[in-house]
């Protein structure tokens, strides 16, 4: 919930048994996704309208501009807000075709995962349109023509992220061997979103799709990839093989659901806004985020890049990650006890069985230690009179600040971002002075966010945004 950085032999043998998939991880672009994002591209699709990849956009738009009012991209228009095909569903779509001879078909399941949204769609005229678009554009040209890009794309990828990916603790760590098969695909022209999308083809494994989102390139248009930002999502997607389903085995389900659905409420907007809508996701999520928390240790991350982790999944309201990651510590030294984490399970479901009775207070308390901006001066937040000769403001916290800020653009976008530079911490910490230009009778917005912004003891900012207007 991407969604996804990518996945990520007696001795050998061994450690073909300890792999959760005996063949090596190899990122490729898949034809069906660049087909299906770029016709929902061209009905307009926000999130795959996206334009980091400036020179693989123009291309698209010179190509493709003759074909904007085909059948299939009025279909999507005419689809797309009656049934929510957004974001995820056009990935699952994509990755429910297959494509031989030229041509795609929806492929044969044997179990129905396309995603729900399409359940009152006409998918065969989705995918006769498609067909007829692949064909009238001769879409393989423009594909073929690239193909030097997305080999950088997945050289670069395979470099940078998977080389020192440890393939091989998953089994270790959970005690077992995933039964699934697993994909790495870059969306190239899908923009940031990142999703997990599995299928289950008849006759053989279910396979999990990671489709990782691409959001930054060199001017010439060449894919670059954090390993900060791509890697834990690699480990993250991967994780929830291994977990999801242990909630549905036995009675773990009804053991949880009391104390998971007080803990939600109380959580339930954060949550929701990050398309978790109900109890049973949140406790699949947290168990793989501190999962992925375990694999940083195993795997020598430095303290930092641990910390920062943790803090990452705290400002997304999992506050009690510090304690499942020391919870998850107990399983991973006692293996002899707890050969698998199944057998380890009850000890989850105790854990937020305690929780729930205080977890109201605990997230008060969590809250009550996060800074907060007290004032602006000179006084402007808010106000329908500033002063646009105004040159510089000091923002004042609660409490002293530790390095780090981030500051962005507000809602209104650049041309009402009233703030030229930085200047950095001042008044022992606890105020940030930043330079201004401004405009008279304009309305400005900035956001200070909880990105870097943090207190001395580590509690991330409540994100704040600045508004307010010039005079005349």
């Amino acid at each position: 919930m991407i969604w996804i950085k990518k996945l990520w032999t007696l001795i050998i043998l061994l450690i073909s048994i300890l792999n959760f998939s005996q063949e090596k991880l190899t990122p490729k672009v898949d034809e069906r996704v660049e087909i299906v994002s770029t016709v929902f591209r061209l009905a307009g699709a926000e999130e795959y309208s996206q334009d980091y990849n400036k020179k693989y956009v123009a291309d698209i738009n010179t190509y493709f501009d003759a074909y904007k009012n085909s059948g299939i991209v009025e279909f999507i228009k005419q689809n797309r807000n009656k049934n929510g095909l957004g974001r995820d569903a056009v990935m699952s779509m994509a990755l429910h075709l297959s494509f031989k001879n030229g041509k795609f078909s929806q492929i044969k399941e044997k179990v129905n995962l396309l995603d729900k949204r399409w359940e009152k769609v006409d998918k065969k005229q989705f995918v006769l349109l498609l067909n007829q678009f692949y064909k009238t554009t001769n879409f393989q040209q423009f594909f073929d023509n690239h193909s030097a890009n997305y080999k950088k794309a997945e050289d670069e990828y395979q470099t940078t992220i998977l080389s020192d990916f440890n393939q091989g603790w998953y089994s270790k760590f959970y005690g077992k061997k995933a039964n699934e098969d697993y994909n790495i695909i870059l969306g190239y022209g899908n923009g940031g979103g990142n999703y997990g999308i599995k299928t289950h083809p008849e006759k053989q494994k279910e396979t999990v799709n990671a489709v990782v989102g691409m959001s930054s390139f060199d001017k010439d248009g060449n894919a670059k990839f954090d390993k900060n930002e791509f890697q834990p999502l690699l480990i993250h997607e991967f994780n929830h093989s291994f977990i999801n389903y242990i909630l549905e085995m036995g009675d773990n389900k009804s053991k949880l659901e009391n104390s998971a659905k007080i803990i939600y409420e109380l959580v339930k907007e954060d949550m929701e806004s990050q398309a978790y809508t109900n109890w049973e996701i949140m406790i699949n999520e947290s168990l793989v985020r501190a999962s992925v928390v375990r694999y940083m240790i195993d795997n020598k991350y430095s303290q930092k890049e641990i910390n920062e982790e943790i803090s990452i999944q705290e400002k997304r309201k999992f506050l009690w990650i510090k304690d499942l990651v020391e919870l998850l510590g107990k399983y991973d030294n006692n293996r002899k006890q707890y050969p698998t984490l199944e057998s380890f399970y009850p000890e989850i479901i105790s854990f937020y069985n305690q929780l729930a009775p205080k977890f109201k207070t605990f997230m008060n308390d969590y809250e009550k230690n996060q800074p907060k901006v007290l004032s602006i001066s000179p006084d402007i937040w808010n106000r329908n009179d500033v002063d646009p000769s105004i040159k510089e403001i000091i923002v004042n916290f609660d409490r002293e600040m530790a390095e780090g800020s981030s500051i962005n653009l507000g809602s209104t976008g650049k041309e009402h971002f009233p703030l030229i530079k930085n200047e950095g911490f001042v008044n022992n910490h606890k105020g940030i002075k930043l330079l201004t230009d401004m405009k008279p009778n304009t309305e400005y917005e900035f956001v200070l966010t909880d990105n870097k912004f943090k207190s001395k003891e580590g509690y991330p900012l409540k994100e704040t945004v600045i508004k307010f207007k010039t005079k005349e």
